[in-house]
């Protein structure tokens, strides 16, 4: 595992054509040398699975050492628990 993990969050409205949209998330793992190995973006709706599978694998995402970055027009405070194991 990383010793440094960067979790990035980015608060701001979306244009109209993304009314259902919860979040987007921006996953980055490394290579051994670290260096970028797979990047992977995922849209999450904003329904309860979507809050559900958002929050939980954001927060497995960065307990493994993957770089993380969100952009939501949620306050980090709607996601209790990414709110709660955020470096603050």
């Amino acid at each position: 595992m990383r010793d440094n993990v960067n979790f990035a969050y980015y608060q701001m409205e979306y244009s109209e054509k993304d009314p259902d949209t919860l979040a987007f998330a921006r996953f980055t793992s490394y290579d051994p040398d670290n260096r970028a190995l797979a990047v992977e973006q995922v849209m999450y709706q904003d329904d309860e699975d979507g809050h559900t599978e958002f929050q939980s694998q954001v927060a497995a995402a960065l307990h493994f050492g993957i770089d993380v970055a969100v952009i939501t027009p949620y306050d980090l405070d709607y996601f209790p628990l990414l709110d709660r194991i955020s470096f603050k």
